[in-house]
């Protein structure tokens, strides 16, 4: 769904050169474009249908628009270099960022729980649903190319605001569908607005639990994945001179990754052969990651 072969082989061509940084960027800011548009868009649809759904799904486009907005700013924000007051730079605000996120997106999930709580004791039909369901055609269409995109994006850099865009938008495709159904069905079945509306809340809150976890792990600086951390170990280990490595420390914020270890070398090597070999250890972990802060250490053995 998410995944098609000679697309990203476009898309690689037409960003190529494009730092990871800038290309985080271009998918929030394409966000908040498309925010505005669905929100205008729904507007009409939920005066013209009176529907609690297209409600809901309003409501949360706003709230998506004010969330990819804040983490386009936050993304600036983050590619500022370290100073004397952040010696290590800025890239945990975009952890930080994310827990507003997961914020909007719990708020969101209320709102609709609370519409849908008022509307179960007094349901009431919706009006010109034809109309209803041709713009939600419209804004699942426009939903998925931007979550092509950040999906696109997301495996491109691993940035974690983008992928908590990314499950914003996500929430709203698939309730761009509950709606769909609840305007197709609403005329045989009173109470199935407020039904789809429950369904796409719970939805909602289980993507905020989603970026929690995220956000935790960049914010308590939880070492990369063991895949990561095993593709480090054997390019550290391919490098000759290196015998072992006696200690290896990662972590990531926002997009850059830190990796501190400590390797073993011949005892019999001179200070300057040792530290070529920290050296030539060093460039290879480079070379595996786009924005990386390594620090190598040789102990003799």
């Amino acid at each position: 769904m998410f995944h098609i072969t000679l697309v990203n082989k476009v898309l690689d061509v037409y960003f190529k050169g494009c730092s990871s940084a800038d290309l985080a960027k271009k998918s929030v800011a394409l966000g908040v474009i498309t925010s505005c548009f669905l929100i205008a868009i729904k507007c009409i649809a939920w005066l013209l249908t009176d529907s609690l759904s297209l409600q809901a799904s309003m409501s949360d486009s706003i709230l998506d628009a004010l969330s990819s907005f804040l983490a386009y700013h936050a993304l600036i924000f983050s590619s500022v270099k370290f100073d004397d007051n952040h010696n290590y730079g800025h890239e945990k605000v975009e952890g930080i960022m994310a827990l507003f996120q997961c914020l909007v997106v719990v708020y969101s999930g209320i709102m609709i729980f609370k519409e849908a709580y008022e509307a179960f004791a007094d349901p009431h039909p919706i009006s010109n649903s034809y109309v209803g369901i041709i713009i939600m055609v419209v804004s699942c269409v426009a939903v998925y190319q931007l979550l092509y995109f950040q999906r696109y994006v997301a495996f491109k850099t691993d940035c974690l605001l983008v992928k908590g865009d990314s499950l914003h938008y996500m929430s709203d495709f698939f309730m761009n569908i509950c709606i769909m159904l609840s305007l197709i069905l609403s005329g045989f079945f009173a109470y199935v607005d407020v039904i789809c509306g429950v369904i796409v809340g719970c939805y909602v809150l289980y993507n905020a639990l989603l970026i929690i976890k995220n956000a935790l792990i960049d914010l308590m600086d939880e070492s990369l994945p063991k895949k990561v951390r095993d593709e480090i170990i054997d390019a550290v280990k391919s490098v000759k001179g290196v015998k072992d490595i006696k200690i290896l420390r990662t972590r990531s914020a926002g997009m850059k990754k830190y990796v501190d270890a400590r390797i073993i070398v011949d005892k019999k090597l001179s200070f300057a052969d040792a530290n070529k070999i920290e050296n030539d250890v060093e460039n290879r972990i480079t070379q595996m990651f786009e924005k990386v802060d390594v620090m190598i250490k040789a102990e003799t053995k």
